[in-house]
C-alpha cells in the first residue's frame, strides 16, 4: 500500500423508490478527508460511506444521505473506511474538514468527557459511546487498552471494540480498516 493522496472508494447504495422499484440509488466515488491539526493524527484518512442517526427504516429511498459525524447517537450507525498512516509519518496534504464527533468521548488521562475532540488524537486513551466493529483490510495497527494489554491487528483481523478506553499505535506500514460504529447508551462512566 502506498502513501497516495486522494484515492477514492466506490460507494454503491441500493434503495426502494416510493413506487416499490428496487434501484441502485447511489454509485459514486468518495474522496477521503485527510486529517491535520489537533483533532486527528496528521495524514489519517477517512472515507465517510453511509449511516443514520436512528434505527434504520425500510424501505429506504436513500434520499436522507450521510449524517456528517464520526459516530452516531444511540440506535444509529456509521460505516466508514479509515487509514492510519505508518509510524514513519505521512506525506499527504491535509484535505477537507474532520467531521464533528457526534457522541460522547472520554479521556482516561484527564477524566474529561465531552462531545468535542479537544486536543485528543488516536494515541490518547479514549472511549466513545459506541460499539465499533473494525475489519482490517490491509496493513497493521496496534490497539492498546488502559489496563496495559496490547494486540496488533493485521489484514483479515476483526476487532469488536465495546466502548472501552483504548488507543491506537501505528505500525510499520499504513493500515486501512472498515469501521461500523454503532451508537450505544452508556449506563455509567
Amino acid at each position: 500500500m502506498s502513501d497516495v493522496s486522494w484515492e477514492t472508494v466506490r460507494r454503491v447504495i441500493t434503495a426502494q423508490t416510493k413506487d416499490g422499484k428496487n434501484v441502485f440509488a447511489i454509485d459514486d466515488q468518495v474522496l477521503p478527508i485527510v486529517a491535520a491539526g489537533p483533532n486527528a493524527d496528521h495524514g489519517q484518512q477517512l472515507w465517510q460511506i453511509w449511516g443514520t442517526d436512528g434505527i434504520p427504516q425500510l424501505p429506504d429511498d436513500a434520499e436522507t444521505g450521510y449524517a456528517d459525524t464520526l459516530f452516531a447517537p444511540a440506535g444509529g450507525y456509521r460505516l466508514q473506511i479509515c487509514e492510519f498512516p505508518a509510524e514513519s509519518g505521512s506525506t499527504l496534504t491535509p484535505r477537507g474538514a474532520w467531521p464533528p464527533l457526534g457522541t460522547m468521548l472520554g479521556r482516561t488521562d484527564t477524566g474529561v468527557v465531552s462531545t468535542e475532540f479537544g486536543d485528543v488524537d488516536d494515541r490518547v486513551m479514549h472511549y466513545t459511546d459506541s460499539v465499533d466493529l473494525v475489519i482490517v483490510l490491509e496493513g497493521e495497527v496496534g490497539v492498546l487498552l488502559d489496563g496495559g494489554g496490547e494486540v496488533t491487528l493485521k489484514k483479515g483481523d476483526v476487532l469488536v471494540q465495546n466502548g472501552v478506553p483504548h488507543a491506537w499505535r501505528k505500525g510499520p506500514v499504513p493500515c486501512r480498516i472498515v469501521m461500523v460504529a454503532l451508537g450505544a447508551e452508556r449506563t455509567s462512566r
